[in-house]
């Protein structure tokens, strides 16, 4: 195994790492969401979020809700708080994704 490999290896570790974080900082939120917000829960689908039926359509709109940052005019600061925490979290993951996936390239170009 050479260098690359090993780098390719630790990065990619420290990618699933902090994805497994966004997902479950997700779980926390929606777990919350059902005793603060009660209809935006069941705007959100947050039933079902994870499970096989849940809709696309409504799990994208907890995401324009966190992105557009609506979440900012919430009466509760501790659901404000976990909202931006979950969105600097997956703001990192996507990151990480994102150079993980041009990291491929340039280690089998640079062939370290």
């Amino acid at each position: 195994m050479n260098n690359s490999d090993l780098i390719f290896i630790a990065f990619s570790i420290i990618t699933l790492i902090n994805v497994a974080r966004a997902v479950s900082s997700l779980r926390c939120l929606l777990y919350r969401m059902k005793d603060i917000d009660p209809l935006l829960y069941q705007r959100v689908n947050g039933r079902v979020f994870f499970n096989t039926e849940g809709n696309y359509s409504k799990q994208m709109q907890l995401f324009h809700y966190i992105r557009r940052n609506e979440h900012l005019h919430h009466f509760d600061e501790y659901f404000i708080y976990r909202c931006n925490k979950v969105k600097k979290i997956f703001t990192l993951a996507s990151y990480l994704v994102a150079a993980n996936i041009l990291l491929i390239p340039a280690l089998m170009y640079l062939d370290l």
